[in-house]
């Protein structure tokens, strides 16, 4: 998943500057009040020293607020200045061609399939390794591949009849029954069960652009594992 971008260290390194001044002032302020106020805390006898230490402790704060007050347009300007800027991503053309619209409308389908299916995934995922949208390859009706392993494919479908729901199937190419996945445990159950190929058995792989791991945002993949 893309990640955001950092703010610049200058900024960083600025706004804890800042920090860092606003709090030795607060304390400076802090030990000179109640420096100041030492002579007038006889009368606490043998609890002098915690009555400075209090006075010290309230002074100090009550600097820290006044100081967060008066430094808040000052932070926000060093945020404004330094915030990291994210990057716009260009628009598509607008389709001059009714062909161009369906071929703008099939690529955002399976981008948007690969996306459902990633975030979907949580219902039968918490270990966060289906939630990659990189990882799960679109189609333009809506349904979405997960590229396990050699002959191992999950398959995602979003359906709405008459409740919104998400199905994933487990396909796989020693056989021709199609597993029900409602957990996680279930693929790697089902895994565990299966015989191991012969050395001799040619590998069964992928189509070539599961195992790149497209989303089907440059061209949607019509065709499905032929499992």
């Amino acid at each position: 998943m893309t990640s955001l971008p950092k703010r610049p260290l200058t900024g960083q390194l600025t706004e804890a500057a800042l920090d860092t001044g606003s709090l030795a002032t607060s304390l400076t302020v802090g030990v000179a009040t109640a420096y100041a106020a030492w002579d007038t805390l006889t009368s606490f006898g043998d609890l002098r020293i915690i009555a400075a230490g209090a006075v010290c402790v309230i002074t100090a704060a009550t600097a820290e607020s006044l100081l967060g007050i008066v430094l808040r347009p000052v932070r926000r300007s060093l945020w404004d200045s330094t915030r990291p800027v994210l990057a716009a991503k260009a628009l598509p053309p607008v389709a001059a061609t009714a062909d161009e619209c369906h071929t703008q409308i099939a690529a955002a389908a399976a981008v948007d399939a690969a996306h459902r299916a990633a975030n979907m995934s949580h219902a039968i995922d918490h270990g966060q390794l289906l939630n990659h949208p990189d990882r799960w390859h679109g189609y333009e009706d809506g349904d979405a591949t997960f590229y396990l392993a050699p002959g191992v494919i999950l398959h995602f479908t979003y359906r709405q009849d008459p409740y919104s729901r998400a199905e994933f199937t487990l396909l796989t190419s020693d056989g021709d029954e199609q597993l029900e996945v409602r957990a996680i445990s279930d693929v790697h159950r089902h895994l565990t069960s299966r015989p191991t190929p012969e050395a001799t058995e040619p590998e069964l792989t992928a189509p070539e652009a599961v195992a790149h791991g497209a989303t089907g945002a440059a061209e949607p993949m019509t065709e499905r594992p032929a499992f």
